[in-house]
């Protein structure tokens, strides 16, 4: 279709002014022969402060959200959960005399016992050209020459190592490989002698502590404010004690929520052929957690990043100790118990983490630890009591659903202890309509933020009680995160600043690869998808306090407006989703005095366009324009 130009008339009032949505049924024509005229009004002193907490996002031990998207290690069971070569189940294949033994290890899973002769490989590693730093724990009667070595196509580099007779021991070693490939096989063999080996690993030589470098930087670029961790449905079934300490010490565990619970299969084969069937499906690191990116890991990247945290407590299969002993490691000082683990684990000073959920989805059936309403109040109650005992600054998010009566329970029964209520939301795809699909996304949110505007009117107790969105995205998602889902976000965000007075967080589900991560990755590359840039340009260039508006659309349109003002009146920011096939014309009297115009803009030639097909545009312009089918921010400094 051809783009046409429309004039969007923009009037700056001195108060805001209210406008119904107005279809002419012939659009009229200005002066300069567009065919469309549409009124914008914007009001002209601060509003309610915006909190940056908005811009939040989500991470979870889900798919490739934390390992192969965030952390860095190649090597899959590297501590060896399942026996070597069991089929289905474990990445490893073997060569000669090696076998699994569960009796003297370094991790508690499995050791590899080899001998002369005898290999362990993993194949289809992908790699690019750079130096990778590796090691490997062995014990070993008898010294013991090992080569590790990768190879494809026939290109191969391989080292030798000398392993001494003695107890475990980490032996390093370092590979440098030459060119880019997508298959790999990484062997350890035993060149003579014989040792038992554990908890294998190898990482691109220029990882942050064991984090992707190129994931961190996209990251940086993101900039949320803060992050919800370990989750999500993953919590419930979650010890963050198997996450501290010596990382090649941590155990291996069953991801609960995904792969079930041993207890809940009649026997070993049923459990063997669920295995096998949820590993097929979810990949490795969404069966089994190595837990290898612990409390502190996390924290290290929150650090890195700037951020603050959302820490999430387990109070579904966890216990209320657990919950205190979590606060008391991250908060609590070198003279408490579990502030003096903290500072052995490196970390003399505490966290001083502010933010903490209380449970994940405790209202749903399929919630590891599901309990009625009636009970639930309790349980809610006795962890964040024994939570604030340890600290009593902390601020509590609890468990919401405003959909159902869960709510009305939870602030009759809560309200010392709740000082946010987690709505989620995830909305329908429409892949025919796109104004349906933005639709869908950003009505149900403001019928959350209604029904929680219903209730802290209802319950005066709570009437402080923000709301916090601690997942939202598009629901079911088969596809990178496009123009149109960045479109839907947008939108919402548009909610949120507009309804700034009671939402105040909001964490994008998901950060990276899992339900349309802001940035995906394969196993050496990392790209930003149409949600991040979204997010990027609302944390980077919208203001902290909310400018009314009001906008008369034509439906052919559906713009979607939200302004926001500098706290000092200098700087306005204005962010219009533009879905349409036409460039839109904001053509504002007030405007004309303005010190610069500048325009940052998410496009694409195409509605379900992704990754690279992508265009992020900045402008400097002496008037403003948002193109077709776009999301815009536009600052204008006065």
């Amino acid at each position: 279709m051809k783009k046409h130009s429309v004039l969007l008339s923009c009037i700056c009032a001195l108060l805001a002014l209210s406008c119904a949505a107005c279809t002419p049924s012939q659009p009229p024509q200005d002066e300069e022969g567009y065919d469309r005229t549409t009124d914008m009004n914007l009001g002209t002193a601060a509003g309610e402060e915006i909190s940056p907490f908005l811009y939040g996002q989500f991470i979870e031990h889900i798919e490739t959200c934390i390992y192969n998207g965030i952390w860095s290690e190649i090597v899959l069971d590297r501590k060896f959960y399942y026996e070597i070569g069991e089929k289905g189940l474990s990445p490893w294949t073997s060569e000669g005399d090696v076998s699994s033994d569960a009796e003297d290890t370094y991790s508690n899973g499995y050791a590899a016992v080899i001998a002369a002769g005898g290999s362990i490989s993993q194949d289809g590693i992908a790699l690019q050209a750079k130096g990778y730093d590796g090691y490997f724990y062995a014990k070993a009667s008898e010294a013991t020459r090992v080569q590790v070595s990768l190879e494809a196509g026939g290109a191969q580099v391989q080292t030798e190592i000398a392993v001494a007779a003695g107890d475990w021991t980490k032996y390093p070693f370092s590979l440098t490989w030459q060119q880019e490939s997508e298959d790999v096989s990484f062997t350890l063999t035993v060149l003579s002698g014989s040792a038992r080996f554990d908890s294998l690993s190898m990482m691109p030589e220029d990882n942050y502590m064991g984090m992707r470098k190129d994931t961190l930087e996209l990251l940086k670029q993101l900039d949320s404010p803060i992050y919800r961790w370990p989750g999500g449905n993953f919590l419930s079934g979650y010890d963050w004690k198997d996450g501290i300490g010596d990382r090649d010490k941590r155990p291996s565990r069953r991801n609960l929520h995904y792969m079930g619970l041993e207890s809940s299969f009649a026997n070993e084969t049923e459990q063997l052929v669920s295995d096998i069937a949820n590993l097929s499906y979810l990949g490795f690191y969404g069966g089994i957690e190595p837990n290898d990116f612990g409390v502190d890991e996390f924290l290290a990247m929150c650090d890195y990043l700037g951020a603050d945290a959302l820490m999430m407590v387990n109070d579904g299969l966890g216990s209320v100790q657990d919950a205190a002993d979590l606060v008391e490691y991250c908060n609590g000082d070198a003279s408490t118990q579990w502030g003096a683990v903290r500072a052995q684990n490196g970390h003399s000073e505490p966290y001083d983490i502010a933010y903490w959920g209380v449970g994940n989805e405790m209202f749903g059936d399929w919630q590891l630890g599901h309990v009625p309403v009636q009970e639930y109040t309790e349980r809610h109650n006795t962890f964040s009591a024994a939570m604030r005992a340890v600290d009593p600054s902390i601020q509590l998010v609890a468990v919401g659903n405003n959909a159902s009566d869960w709510n009305d329970a939870m602030f009759s029964a809560c309200s010392d202890y709740i000082d946010y209520s987690a709505e989620h939301f995830y909305g329908t795809r429409s892949e025919t309509d796109v104004a349906e699909h933005i639709k869908n996304m950003k009505e149900g949110i403001e019928a959350r933020i209604d029904a929680h505007r219903a209730l802290i009117a209802k319950y005066p107790a709570c009437g402080d009680v923000m709301i916090a969105f601690t997942e939202y995205a598009y629901n079911e998602a088969i596809s990178a995160s496009r123009l149109k889902d960045g479109m839907g976000i947008a939108a919402t965000l548009n909610s949120f600043i507009d309804n700034a007075d009671v939402v105040g967080m909001a964490f994008y589900s998901s950060t990276v690869n899992a339900t349309q991560g802001c940035i995906t990755t394969t196993d050496t590359a990392a790209q930003m998808q149409a949600s991040g840039y979204v997010l990027m340009m609302y944390r980077k260039y919208m203001q902290d306090h909310v400018l009314t508006s009001a906008v008369r659309v034509d439906k052919q349109l559906n713009l979607d407006v939200s302004a926001t003002i500098s706290a000092d009146g200098k700087t306005i920011s204005v962010a219009v989703v533009n879905p349409s096939e036409y460039d839109v014309r904001i053509n504002c009297s007030a405007l004309e005095g303005a010190k610069s115009i500048e325009r940052h803009t998410l496009t694409a030639d195409f509605y379900d366009s992704s990754g690279e097909e992508l265009r992020m545009e900045d402008s400097v312009l002496s008037d403003v324009i948002a193109p077709a089918m776009s999301v815009s921010v536009f600052v204008i400094t006065r």
